[in-house]
């Protein structure tokens, strides 16, 4: 689903997880994928070292930080790229899995944190 700028203004990465909160929530499969599945989903722009920590609770994305998260255990899914590349995933303009195929997105996670991010691709982007 590719989505807009909003007009009148440069839309930068934090705008466009605010908007993929409101989809992420707003979308019943989303929320029922994500039954039993709390984690802390940390975002590294590699080019301007700004990071964002988005935290899934009880089946919401119920909170986008503006840092690193709390605990780095394994319930902590990583994922890497240049702010742009980030931006244009974010705003549904690159298909996740195709950024991964490409070289520009980097994921760190347990295998069937992996999958459960590819089902939700397919989910929320309509892959």
């Amino acid at each position: 689903m590719k989505m807009e700028q909003p007009a009148g203004q440069v839309a930068d990465l934090r705008y466009w997880l605010g908007d993929f909160q409101t989809r992420f929530n707003g979308n019943n499969r989303a929320v029922k994928l994500t039954k039993g599945w709390d984690r802390d989903i940390l975002l590294e722009a590699l080019d301007s070292g700004k990071r964002y920590t988005m935290m899934v609770r009880e089946s919401k994305l119920t909170d986008i930080l503006a840092s690193e998260p709390q605990s780095k255990d394994e319930t902590l899914v990583t994922l890497r790229a240049n702010e742009d590349i980030l931006t244009q995933i974010f705003s549904g303009n690159y298909n996740p899995s195709t950024a991964l195929i490409d070289g520009v997105l980097e994921v760190y996670s347990d295998g069937r944190d992996k999958v459960k991010l590819e089902a939700l691709a397919m989910v929320i982007w309509g892959i």
